[in-house]
């Protein structure tokens, strides 16, 4: 009895694994479901034929339908897990053609990111990837119902449009994270110039980050500092926009010690500020762990 066939673009190790774990449920079950694989061009067409003599406690249409549930659950497992990366190498492709094969790729690394983050979003209590996975499923019986033949493709193509325009707009985010990653990092080195061709004004540097993100900053002697060059940064700041992360990092690129020590007086939120600080002074930056002098000002803190 023919049950179904479907039309792929082409096969891996994934898609096989993926339809023949479907196919072992009904094995275990003495069920025997024969699969036939033809060449259509490029594409592989999977045919798949009940032999009815082995089928029990089901009608025929009741295992057909049965039959078509398990697939349509793998179809959907294979366009996320499978077709998505494809999909989104394509939509790049076409609406983002003038980045460089390389650029893609780093940008198919952050949608990665994207997605992964999606899946912490919850829609009326059920996580984003279950509420994707379950508006295949839903569209792919819903066609498997009045259809025992299906083309991954073209229903990827003609059936899953609103599937397709969220991914769209998830590679519309990662394009945007490259940007700001491809900026950020521009920013750094640009930093990191600023930084090396200065003279060093100090040797060692403390910084002392509170957990409101003010900070202090101290010499080799744990003196604080409060010298020409930071006040007259800071008076240059006084009246614009400038945070005190900003403020961080420009006091010391204008000091430009040999080296930085970073201390804490509590949990730190930001952590941001810590990495752009050793992004822009590297080997010269070392964060502590717990000293005499953090457990000093802790306690003067407390008191």
């Amino acid at each position: 009895m023919y049950l179904l066939s479907v039309v792929l673009g082409e096969t891996s190790d994934y898609i096989c694994d993926r339809l023949e774990k479907e196919i072992s449920y009904f094995k275990r079950e003495g069920i025997v479901v024969e699969q036939h694989i033809d060449q259509l061009g490029k594409n592989q067409c999977i045919s798949y034929d009940l032999i009815e003599s082995t089928l029990k406690n089901y009608t025929k249409k009741d295992f057909q339908n049965i039959f078509k549930h398990y697939l349509a659950n793998a179809f959907s497992d294979i366009i996320i897990h499978h077709e998505e990366i494809k999909l989104a190498n394509k939509i790049l492709q076409e609406q983002y053609y003038y980045f460089s094969p390389k650029e893609r790729e780093n940008i198919l690394g952050h949608l990665e990111n994207v997605l992964k983050n999606e899946e912490y979003k919850y829609h009326g209590g059920i996580s984003y990837l279950i509420s994707r996975k379950a508006k295949i499923l839903q569209q792919v019986m819903d066609y498997l119902k009045e259809n025992d033949f299906i083309h991954l493709e073209g229903f990827i193509r003609f059936r899953l449009k609103n599937y397709v325009s969220e991914l769209e707009e998830s590679v519309d985010k990662a394009v945007e994270d490259f940007l700001m990653e491809k900026e950020y990092n521009e920013f750094i080195r640009l930093l990191r110039y600023f930084v090396d061709i200065q003279e060093a004004k100090m040797d060692i540097i403390h910084v002392l980050i509170h957990e409101d993100g003010k900070y202090h900053l101290f010499d080799k002697l744990k003196r604080s500092i409060n010298n020409e060059y930071v006040e007259d940064l800071a008076a240059e700041m006084l009246d614009s926009d400038i945070g005190y992360d900003d403020l961080l990092i420009s006091s010391l690129i204008t000091i430009a010690p040999k080296k930085v020590i970073i201390h804490f007086t509590g949990k730190i939120h930001n952590k941001e500020i810590i990495n752009t600080i050793k992004n822009v002074f590297s080997d010269r930056v070392n964060v502590c762990s717990g000293c005499d002098f953090c457990t000093l000002v802790q306690h003067v803190k407390e008191e």
